[in-house]
């Protein structure tokens, strides 16, 4: 696979309007829709040139065959968009209201049924990457987003035992001769502490960047400042770093727009004030005929509101209240 400037990547989180959980999604994949929704994001957002799509080890456990295709076919309908696809292989971030489904803490409890079930992955890595290992329409492979989110203080050893898996997740990618690079894209709660307990197994940096405003308030120095920390880490030990969800939503459309100008402006900074060129983040607000707030608001073009911001070398950004601090 040829070497790619991540200093060009530019999307969205992708999730299809017609299901709100992993297995709706696959499930049911309607590629009509899919196909008509990227068209959408490619003319409100012309620059856009990736997608980062969540898949479902649920929906691939209920019939493994259908979830294949439906993956494959996917990857046809964002390539004949000119979309590069980061696929995420697994999901440990939850929410009561808005939950996607994955994996869960008892997935990591020694003893429990799914911990102890030898190789219980390894169909769904060979079909997946396996059979995508050199797929050109694979920018990077994620290996799960935002792992270590427990909402609780940990049971003792299970950071060790869910650091563990990701080991093995990429361990496994590299066996299966994955081309693209593998990352993981980390808690935005987690800062420093956490890309430097996943940076051995990631061959690019993914972070999180959300400042959101009032809810709850948020540091805007604080905000900038572990922007700088991550800029700084990625230099430290060179690899390149990207921003794979950021820019929180809101319902209110003229808040949302100003959440969106603020972070991708310190995106924007961070990239002249940080580092060598080659480690800069290199977001960019979008142009004067894509603000609008009816844009920027559309559920079917950017539902998760979360652009993939690249960076040369880039940065995150910390939020959220249910971080575990990793060893």
């Amino acid at each position: 696979m040829d070497e790619l400037d991540y200093s060009k990547i530019r999307g969205f989180n992708y999730q299809p309007s017609y299901g709100s959980h992993g297995l709706e999604i696959w499930r049911r994949f309607d590629a009509d829709i899919v196909d008509v929704e990227l068209a959408r994001g490619r003319k409100y957002f012309p620059g856009m040139n990736a997608i980062r799509l969540w898949l479902s080890w649920d929906a691939f456990n209920r019939d493994a065959e259908l979830f294949a295709c439906s993956f494959d076919r996917a990857l046809a309908l964002a390539d004949a968009h000119g979309l590069m696809v980061m696929p995420v292989l697994f999901n440990r971030w939850h929410n009561e209201v808005l939950d996607f489904g994955g994996l869960y803490i008892d997935d990591f409890l020694p003893d429990s049924p799914g911990f102890e079930t030898p190789n219980r992955y390894d169909r769904y890595m060979e079909k997946i990457v396996g059979e995508h290992a050199d797929d050109r329409r694979v920018f990077a492979w994620d290996l799960c987003n935002e792992p270590f989110a427990y909402m609780v203080p940990p049971y003792p050893g299970i950071v060790d035992a869910e650091f563990a898996w990701l080991e093995e997740l990429y361990g496994t990618c590299k066996r299966l001769g994955a081309a693209a690079p593998i990352t993981v894209g980390i808690h935005p709660g987690h800062k420093i502490p956490d890309i430097r307990q996943i940076e051995p197994i990631s061959d690019l940096l993914s972070i999180h960047p959300y400042w959101m405003a009032g809810r709850p308030a948020h540091d805007k120095e604080e905000f900038e400042t572990v922007l700088d920390d991550y800029v700084n880490f990625a230099d430290e030990v060179g690899k390149p770093m990207l921003a794979t969800e950021t820019c929180w939503g809101a319902v209110d459309d003229a808040e949302h727009v100003d959440i969106i100008r603020y972070t991708l402006g310190q995106l924007r900074a961070t990239a002249t004030s940080v580092g060598s060129p080659t480690s800069c983040i290199t977001a960019s607000l979008p142009t004067p005929t894509d603000r609008s707030t009816a844009t920027w608001a559309n559920p079917a073009t950017c539902r998760s509101s979360t652009r993939t911001a690249r960076l040369g070398q880039a940065m995150r950004r910390s939020t959220s209240t249910s971080a575990v601090r990793l060893p």
